[in-house]
């Protein structure tokens, strides 16, 4: 009998395959994840007198069970029984027999529906002792069912369940042979690949190796579409069998044989109706297949492997597919990798040269001159904040940020963030204020990041802000409780009394329309996206700024209205006191120092400079003669391999490139470490390379001290100056 749905959302359970539960004495019951009824039979209704429309309301699982105890069904023991059934079907599906107090039997089978939920079938084997259970059609039938769920319930490939269904069906109906085979492609090029086959010993001796060689060879090279009579049972979706196959027309050659008998094709459909692949089976005994218990079974069965075989080929794509996107997020990786390096290569010549141009150490500038200097300095900060931003976001998606977390004090960065954004905030006139919550002192957070949070929404909020606007910047102690009423784009669960560190950014800017809010928070995703849009940006910043909330378990909200402002607010839970982990320094320039504690360097200082970049030679050639060091340069590492091979006189200390042709800085550094003159000597590796992970591989190759590229001056001075290097 048909399923009776309770709600219009939940079409997808009248098309979960019905196997063997629409029959008169079988009764189904399914239970959506939350526990409640979604789906029911009228044999379910009939079984426990129970009334439909107290049914059609949707009762739990514990609500219709806690009924059969009161009604004297069940007892507390079988209520148990049931319970711990549910717990397992979490991890298998089972079957097993009750008994319930008025003397009634059921075979039981409780599994796992298509969204989660659980579904009961019973089956009425009351009267069926269990020594004459095989004597009984309908219980014969259930048992051999039963058999072949068990046998498909542990196989996880497509292989292994055509091996567990085959061998049972072969020896459930005494046939010499069978096979299983699935249908690939499209329209005529569709195939019937075998998928696997059984051939008995008594075959194999009395009709020869040769003969089944043949058989296999066919099978195992597939049947196209249009051969063989298996496409007509594709076609109509029936069975079809053949009394005397080695005469009828349409054989496949390879298995005209007069040892073949009855054959019967029955099709194998998908949950949707669809035929995706066919069961043969070649009958030796005197039970006809077409006879309606055996092909009722067999059609069954034919219905339970299709569903098996679909579940297969979903997890085989599925695993193709989590491949897939483990290969592109590597692809990701290694082309960021590539473009970090590429694109600050040519950045570090523009920052570094109108760093020095700036300084006015080669000769004054005109005030236009210099204004200039100033624009192409800060186009260069702000393509390489651009840079920053995608990395940043990259490394995220791929799970390569850890958080450094440590005690901060709140108040003092969020001072330190309005500092920063002061300059900006003057030149539009903007009123900056700062309000602090008394009871927030110092919180456990990743402080670099947060600050990186604060000046992405301190930095919209000065761009979307007119001429003679305010911004407020607020930190409070909040609760889980509040957050809830707040519009978040995630939908993550909130604990109502957690704690939470709540940082505000407030603005009487332009606001943003309610019907762009689902906008905001997109990687790359600007809400005027239109040619004529007047503000620049990659839409990077918010995106950016809740993958860093959500790093820290938070999450963020906004407020806004359009042309009446906007408020952003950062959601970090407020955890225990930890202890913070060894922060990273920049470069190890106590471990350069002990290097040198025997290493005392003369008057006149030299520094080897290992570059390819014509660009970056130039500059680094410029900042160190400005500075008072004589320089030499070795632009590639077969170069400088061979500088290592036969020492003449010893740099003071080595700029080392990592990326460079012939052979690359970890190998150069390495040689440098293992050589019994060289090793004494200071390297620093001056990389592009950027990405997470990068500066500890530089110093686990040897290097005393790392800088990235785009070079700040004064950072790589003071990295040089922590080796005891003075000028000449």
């Amino acid at each position: 009998m048909p399923l009776q749905p309770i709600e219009t959302h939940l079409p997808r359970l009248g098309q979960e395959p019905d196997l063997i539960a629409n029959q008169a004495q079988s009764a189904r019951a399914n239970f959506d994840p939350s526990g409640r009824l979604s789906a029911f039979n009228e044999r379910l209704s009939q079984l426990w007198s129970l009334s439909p429309d107290w049914l059609l309301k949707a009762p739990s699982w514990e609500e219709v069970f806690s009924h059969l105890v009161r009604r004297g069904y069940w007892d507390e023991e079988l209520l148990r029984q049931i319970v711990k059934a549910l717990d397992v079907t979490e991890i298998q599906n089972v079957s097993f027999c009750i008994q319930q107090n008025n003397g009634s039997c059921y075979e039981v089978y409780v599994g796992v529906t298509a969204d989660g939920g659980r579904q009961f079938d019973l089956w009425d084997i009351t009267g069926y002792q269990r020594p004459q259970v095989s004597g009984n059609p309908e219980v014969r039938r259930l048992k051999f069912l039963l058999g072949l769920m068990e046998r498909l319930q542990p196989a996880s490939d497509l292989r292994e369940i055509g091996q567990f269904a085959l061998s049972y069906l072969v020896e459930a109906m005494g046939a010499a042979f069978g096979d299983v085979k699935v249908i690939g492609g499209t329209g005529s090029d569709r195939t019937a690949g075998m998928l696997i086959n059984h051939i008995s010993g008594q075959f194999i001796a009395t009709h020869g190796e040769l003969a089944v060689a043949e058989m296999q060879a066919v099978l195992k090279q597939g049947i196209p579409y249009g051969q063989g009579l298996l496409w007509e049972v594709v076609e109509t979706g029936k069975p079809l069998f053949v009394e005397d196959y080695n005469n009828h027309p349409k054989a496949v050659a390879g298995f005209r044989h007069p040892g073949i008998g009855q054959l019967g094709i029955f099709p194998i459909p998908s949950a949707d109706g669809r035929i995706i692949g066919v069961l043969t089976l070649e009958c030796r005994t005197q039970m006809k297949l077409q006879e309606a218990p055996q092909q009722d079974m067999l059609m069954a069965a034919c219905r339970m492997l299709g569903v098996a075989i679909e579940r297969a080929q979903a997890e085989e794509r599925l695993r193709q597919i989590n491949e897939d996107l483990e290969r592109a997020s590597q692809l990701k990786s290694e082309f960021l990798a590539s473009m970090s390096h590429e694109l600050r290569t040519p950045l570090n010549s523009i920052l570094g040269f109108s760093d020095l141009l700036s300084r006015q150490i080669g000769g004054s500038l005109s005030d236009r001159q210099l204004g200039y200097v100033q624009i192409i300095e800060k186009s260069g900060h702000h393509l390489l904040q651009l840079i920053n931003d995608i990395l940043d976001l990259s490394k995220i998606e791929a799970g390569k940020v850890e958080l450094e977390l440590a005690p901060v004090s709140i108040q003092n960065l969020c001072t330190e963030c309005l500092k920063m954004i002061q300059p900006r905030a003057d030149k539009k006139h903007l009123a900056l204020s700062f309000e602090l919550d008394y009871r927030l002192q110092q919180v456990v957070l990743d402080e670099r990041r947060v600050c990186q949070m604060l000046i992405n929404l301190l930095s919209n909020a000065v761009k979307f802000t007119p001429e003679g606007g305010s911004i407020k910047l607020s930190g409070r102690m909040a609760y889980g409780s509040q957050l809830l009423k707040e519009y978040r784009p995630d939908r993550s669960l909130i604990n109502p009394h957690t704690p939470y560190l709540c940082l505000e950014v407030k603005d009487s800017g332009i606001g943003i329309p309610k019907d762009k809010w689902h906008l905001l928070f997109r990687s790359f995703q600007q809400i005027d996206a239109s040619l004529t849009r007047s503000h620049e940006g990659t839409g990077l910043g918010l995106a950016l700024t809740k993958r860093l909330a959500e790093l820290h378990g938070g999450t963020v909200s906004l407020e806004s209205e359009e042309n009446q402002g906007s408020c952003f607010r950062i959601w970090l839970p407020m955890t225990e006191m930890q202890k913070p982990p060894a922060i990273a320094t920049q470069w190890s320039g106590d471990a350069g120092k002990a290097l040198l504690t025997d290493n005392r360097l003369s008057a006149h200082k030299r520094v080897l400079v290992v570059e390819d970049q014509p660009y970056n030679q130039q500059l680094l050639t410029e900042v160190l003669e400005l500075e008072g060091y004589g320089v030499e340069l070795v632009c590639d590492g077969r170069a400088m391999l061979e500088r290592i091979g036969s020492p003449q006189s010893l740099p003071n200390l080595i700029l080392m490139d990592i990326q460079l042709p012939g052979v690359d800085g970890f190998e150069l550094i390495r040689q440098i470490k293992a050589h019994p003159l060289w090793r004494k000597i200071p390297a620093i590796a001056v990389t592009a390379m950027a990405m997470a992970g990068d500066r500890d591989r530089c110093l686990r190759a040897g290097a005393d001290a790392y800088v990235s590229k785009p070079l700040n001056i004064e950072q790589l001075l003071t990295a040089i100056r922590s080796f005891s290097v003075t000028r000449g």
